[in-house]
């Protein structure tokens, strides 16, 4: 077992391919047959494949003649404007310096986010506290969670991993919408929504090269609200599920539409993805019916597990054309085989049986004499 080059180029190839399939995927009609976790667990198949890269003893390699050598000659050939190193390095350094910069850039403007929160956005009332209170017995589970209200802000969100927050803005909430955005939020920390957000923020981080990447994270966070909906659905009745889905959208016409949120923060919504809810009124809306779809997801998942385990089946590899040589080949010879001949312009050849005469000097045709070979004047 061992990583490669081309074991990476090969986990960054099948990777990047399943991704782009179950992005299609998701935005066909098929889309209703499969369910959330099925795909939540497809774009782990792709983080698992691009993470371990590796060519196992019994991978089957398949020679190519074609493209693969032209890769490897480009990777390793040496560049004089950087001290001669190969491209691979130099590669390898720009991606880590864009990683550093990256994680540099994230935990600046996620401890500014914690800051205007800490020091700038007040404290719940009582009223807000005894809903969340309704909605944690609705959901029948406890966690800690600290409620904060800010001027600044248009839509509520929630955001943390160990202290986790809900951070509502300064308006005037019915009743109703209130319990609803909050059970909305607090379900995401039940879901693990904001570690899994993490998690794929490092996920690109680490491949920011890849534009496939950021794919995979733009539709996983539409999976996780879709997700985070249905686990909402399944504490509601029906008249209850259309009055969270009318919240939802008497919050939106009151939101802008260019609202920010701050890093790795989940919203009831994003005001301008209105296909994007679109969806997710439909999935909420045949809850129901979603709930008798295992069949297709448990079939959709056992392929994408076979394509998954058939990707370490064959491992591409350059193939190279031995070099040609012109220099002679090592051959025994005797005075059985061989004889020294002297041309009569007064040059030495030494003369084997099935090769060509090679001329040496005259110290050499007295050394082969010595040795016992026949001697041979034109």
């Amino acid at each position: 077992m061992q990583i490669t080059i081309f074991s990476f180029l090969s986990a960054l190839l099948w990777s990047s391919l399943l991704i782009v399939a179950i992005y299609l995927l998701r935005h066909t009609r098929f889309k209703q047959h499969f369910g959330v976790l099925s795909m939540v667990l497809l774009y782990l198949f792709c983080v698992v494949r691009l993470f371990l890269p590796l060519e196992f003893p019994h991978t089957l390699i398949a020679a190519d003649g074609v493209i693969y050598p032209h890769i490897y000659n480009l990777l390793t050939r040496e560049r004089d404007m950087l001290a001669n190193k190969p491209l691979v390095l130099i590669l390898c350094a720009a991606w880590l310096l864009g990683f550093c910069e990256l994680l540099f850039r994230y935990i600046r403007q996620y401890r500014k986010a914690i800051y205007s929160v800490e020091h700038y956005a007040g404290q719940w009332d009582e009223r807000t506290n005894a809903l969340l209170e309704q909605v944690q017995q609705q959901t029948g589970r406890k966690i800690t969670v600290q409620g904060y209200t800010a001027l600044n802000i248009e839509s509520a969100f929630g955001m943390g991993v160990l202290h986790k927050r809900i951070i509502l803005p300064d308006r005037d909430y019915t009743e109703t919408e209130l319990r609803y955005v909050l059970l909305h939020e607090y379900t995401h920390f039940l879901n693990h929504d904001t570690v899994v957000k993490l998690l794929v923020t490092l996920f690109c981080m680490i491949f920011w090269w890849n534009p496939v990447v950021y794919l995979l994270q733009k539709d996983l966070e539409q999976t996780l609200e879709i997700k985070c909906d249905l686990s909402v659905a399944r504490t509601l009745d029906e008249q209850e599920r259309a009055a969270y889905l009318r919240t939802i959208l008497s919050l939106m016409k009151q939101t802008g539409r260019k609202h920010r949120l701050p890093f790795m923060a989940t919203a009831l919504f994003q005001a301008d993805a209105q296909t994007e809810i679109k969806e997710r009124f439909v999935m909420v809306m045949t809850y129901s019916a979603q709930r008798h779809r295992h069949t297709a997801s448990a079939m959709l998942t056992g392929v994408f597990a076979l394509l998954l385990i058939a990707s370490y089946a064959v491992l591409p590899q350059p193939k190279f054309e031995a070099p040609s040589s012109n220099e002679p080949q090592a051959v025994d010879f005797d005075n059985a085989n061989a004889y020294v001949l002297y041309d009569h312009n007064g040059f030495c050849w030494l003369c084997i049986n099935g090769n060509a005469p090679i001329q040496i000097s005259t110290e050499k045709a007295e050394f082969y004499q010595q040795t016992g070979l026949e001697i041979i004047k034109e």
